[in-house]
């Protein structure tokens, strides 16, 4: 009876019990989630991706017949006797359309419409004796159509359907599964997606099954349905742990008494002063580098951060007191950039340090590479930068003084992140800098650096201590380009680094490439006293075409400020503008990668459109800046991009970053596989009259109210617009851009067109109708 009485007056919770109980949770809870993660999620995954494997198999099963029947017709085509082709097509395909092409008649360009590099392949196939499966290829109209090639006793027939003969069907496809995606994949080319179903829910690893009889593959991404479907829920083990938990605890309650003193309670019912008892702060988790930091705010942070030891340097005291007097209009479309020392200061290096180091432990990155360019200010951003980092519990990586392309291709190649930022304000003036950011491999741009500057502006960032260490990247850049690119001979080159940061690297690279280096300004220097660092602007490159020219070089390579954007010279000195790098690229990459990707900015010149179009690869129009091209060509596949400033894109063999060395290194291998020189492959390439950019000085708050208002209200006649970025005016024999900079307080424009007379009057067009807006808005020349 006494043990009943006991019994009823113990309280539920003791002291006694707290530290068993804590111990017994810890064992169920992390028992069960250790059973799930090790046992029961590797049968999941497995059971799920065995089913995914199956369904797929099913669907690539239901398309198979299209392309037996597909075969068996055109066997029955190919042997009909006589009749016209157009008879013949009516009568065993009823949607085909039919060329007929002799041997001697397969080749580019031939045909309504005009064959390309890849139907000319599929027709010389067929005539070799063989029947080549079926290629969905893009027509003139730049839609997906299905092609085959049939021989005849005449010559090669190539039989055309629209591609609503197979989305048939794709339309009779079970897509309850998951979401599907249809591909085709030539050998040793990248997989180009025809179809995806419109199911937009999917999870889990894709599964893929080829499609036999063609080129295709069905990849297919489990819904979540699916996945629930085939996987054992974690909800059964956690809710058997928690039952587990509970019995035991009741247990563990009935059997401890109920007037115990906890360890840690003892030492206090001896008697405690209030100076032995620990700070509230004290008993808080320190956060480690090894751990995300809690995120705090600003005045949190200050107050848990340890006092600074006496003569503190004052800038420090300066960095930490809170402030969110940050300049908005430096945060640009793709980068931040400012006039240093004023917009761009030590206090705004290290909040923004504090920022990306907050970001980067969100999206699961503990380390940030860091690089910086030549510039003056450049060392002291990047010390505060790297102060602000480590403070948020974030690690950093030093690289050095180098170009932003090496920084980047250490976030392409690092196995433990793919984060960090550069200090560059890249071409522009000296008394600039900035920040370009890589984030998870992508640019940082637009609305994520929008996030950036109301994270500043919030004081909302995390709190630690991070780890700093140095290290050389360098040499594994230059390693990696010599392992990639092969020259013949020894090409005589002058490279003209602007006093820029490519400044030491530059002629280090191509003297391991085997050429015999000349340099033009390649001493780092801040103040840029020779001229701009921006290869954009003709003036700028003045003293290297006079440099080529008088030492017989076989070409002339100038780098901006940071190294990402290149313009050649040729041996006679001529200038050669990024779009015309491009094409020769293109020209050389389509050839491998027939049906390609090709990415180019509105500033770029119609006849790479062209040329890409005749070269059997798809043109895709993007906005102008690194940022925008980066993320277009990662959304398409794209293995070549461009933009007339510089910036070169290149996927094929690289990692897609815009490098002007690497891209000066590839034109160099062109030059060395057709023995041909700059001059010659330039004069190869379809021609237009243009103009270089244009810049035209305007308020910083006023040039994109200036373009919106052009485009409402100007009259072009019966020229189309083009909206991408700007405003392209498209007339029937020309084109003339006027956009808003991303990079300067100005206009850009760029006129071009096919001869000089349709040049200059696109260009009064153009110029009247800004005068309309703004007298004061004069084009120079």
């Amino acid at each position: 009876m006494a043990s009943q009485t006991q019994t009823e007056k113990k309280p539920l919770l003791n002291s006694g019990i707290l530290l068993p109980a804590l111990l017994v949770a810890a064992i169920w809870l992390g028992g069960s989630h250790l059973l799930f993660t090790n046992i029961i999620a590797e049968r999941n995954a497995a059971s799920v991706q065995a089913a995914s494997q199956q369904a797929a198999d099913d669907l690539a099963a239901q398309l198979q017949p299209f392309f037996s029947t597909q075969r068996k017709k055109l066997q029955d085509f190919s042997s009909e006797p006589g009749g016209s082709t157009r008879s013949r097509s009516s009568k065993v395909l009823p949607q085909a359309s039919v060329q007929l092409f002799a041997p001697e008649e397969l080749s580019v360009g031939v045909g309504k419409p005009p064959l390309s590099f890849a139907l000319v392949d599929l027709l010389k196939r067929s005539l070799e004796g063989q029947q080549p499966q079926p290629e969905f290829l893009q027509g003139s109209d730049r839609q997906w159509h299905l092609y085959n090639a049939v021989a005849d006793t005449r010559g090669a027939l190539l039989i055309e359907q629209p591609f609503t003969v197979f989305t048939q069907q794709l339309d009779a496809l079970d897509l309850s599964a998951g979401k599907v995606q249809i591909s085709q994949q030539f050998a040793d080319g990248p997989a180009r997606s025809l179809w995806t179903s419109p199911v937009s829910e999917s999870t889990g690893n894709a599964a893929t099954a080829k499609v036999p009889g063609s080129h295709l593959q069905v990849s297919l991404s489990p819904s979540a349905a699916f996945v629930a479907q085939h996987s054992i829920p974690a909800s059964w083990i956690y809710t058997l742990a928690t039952l587990g938990l509970l019995g035991t605890l009741y247990v563990l309650w009935r059997n401890t008494p109920g007037d115990t003193a906890a360890p840690w309670e003892k030492a206090a019912r001896r008697g405690s002063t209030a100076k032995d008892k620990l700070r509230k702060e004290d008993l808080e988790a320190k956060p480690t580098a090894a751990q995300p930091a809690a995120v705090a705010t600003e005045p949190q942070a200050a107050a848990a951060a340890p006092q600074a030891e006496e003569g503190t340097a004052d800038h420090r005291a300066l960095m930490r007191t809170p402030s969110t007097d940050f300049p908005r209009h430096v945060f640009r479309a793709y980068d931040i950039r400012g006039v240093a020392g004023e917009e761009i200061n030590e206090p705004f290096a290290y909040q923004l340090g504090r920022a990306l180091g907050t970001l980067a432990l969100q999206a699961g990155e503990e380390i940030l590479l860091i690089g910086r360019d030549g510039r003056n200010s450049s060392e002291m951003l990047r010390d505060c930068l790297i102060e602000g980092i480590l403070e948020s519990g974030c690690n950093a990586v030093d690289l050095g003084l180098v170009p932003s392309p090496v920084l980047y291709f250490a976030c392409a190649k690092a196995k433990n992140t793919s984060s960090g930022v550069v200090v560059t304000a890249s071409h522009n003036p000296a008394d600039y800098n900035g920040f370009k950011m890589v984030l998870g491999g992508r640019p940082l741009a637009d609305d994520k650096l929008a996030d950036v500057y109301e994270l500043m502006k919030s004081g909302k960032v995390a709190s630690g201590q991070g780890s700093h260490h140095q290290q050389d990247v360098s040499e594994a850049y230059i390693d990696e380009i010599f392992n990639d690119v092969a020259l013949a001979g020894q090409p005589q080159i002058v490279i003209d680094a602007g006093n820029g940061a490519t400044s030491e690297l530059a002629p280090e690279l191509f003297e391991q490439l085997g050429c015999a280096v000349e340099t033009l300004y390649c001493e780092v220097d801040g103040n840029f006293p020779n001229h701009a660092p921006d290869p954009s602007r003709p003036e700028n490159l003045q003293a290297l075409i006079e440099a080529v020219k008088n030492s017989g070089a076989d070409l002339g390579i100038a780098l901006d400020g940071d190294g990402d954007r290149v313009t050649l010279i040729t041996s006679s000195g001529r200038i050669v503008w990024a779009d015309q790098l491009v094409m020769l690229l293109a020209r050389d990459i389509l050839a491998r990668n027939p049906g390609a990707d090709i990415v180019f900015d509105v500033k770029s010149s119609r006849a790479l459109g062209d040329l890409v179009n005749q070269y059997g690869g798809r043109p895709i129009m993007w906005k102008t800046g690194h940022a925008p091209m980066k993320t277009k060509m990662l959304e398409t596949g794209a293995l070549l991009g461009g933009e007339l400033s510089g910036h070169i894109f290149i996927k094929d063999r690289w990692y897609g970053f815009d490098d002007g060395s690497y891209a000066a290194a590839r034109v160099l291998e062109i030059m060395a596989l057709r023995e041909q020189s700059l001059d010659e492959l330039i004069d190869s390439l379809p021609q237009m009259i243009n103009t270089p950019e244009i810049l035209l000085p305007v308020a910083e708050s006023e040039k994109f109210a200036l373009v919106d208002r052009l485009r409402a209200s100007g009259k072009f006649g019966q020229a189309d617009l083009n909206t991408i970025d700007g405003l392209r005016i498209e007339f029937a024999d020309g084109w003339g851009l006027v956009r808003a900079s991303n990079t300067t307080a100005a206009l850009t424009l760029r006129f071009e067109a096919d001869n000089e007379q349709a040049l200059e009057r696109i260009r009064q067009v153009i110029a009247s109708q800004l005068q309309k807006l703004d007298q004061s808005l004069v084009l120079p020349g």
